[in-house]
């Protein structure tokens, strides 16, 4: 797992698994509350067959993300 520093977030890409079935998800854990974590389905209704690939499709979607925010894009 690679996690990335987002600002006020770190971030990091997981397989999560519902009824057999796996999303990809980004995990976000505050820095100030170490104990607040949320889980971000990467895209909409998307399920994936394997843990694996899932969690392939999570770590990319995290990764564009923390690209994303290097670039810029929460700037006001």
């Amino acid at each position: 797992m690679i996690e990335f520093d987002i600002g006020e977030f770190f971030i990091w890409g997981e397989a999560k698994e519902v009824d057999g079935e796996f999303q990809a998800v980004i995990v976000m854990r505050a820095k100030e509350a170490k104990n607040a974590i949320s889980y971000h389905q990467v895209e909409k209704d998307r399920w994936f067959k394997t843990a694996d690939v899932a969690a392939t499709a999570a770590e990319e979607a995290a990764k564009a993300l923390k690209e994303a925010v290097d670039a810029g894009a929460l700037s006001l």
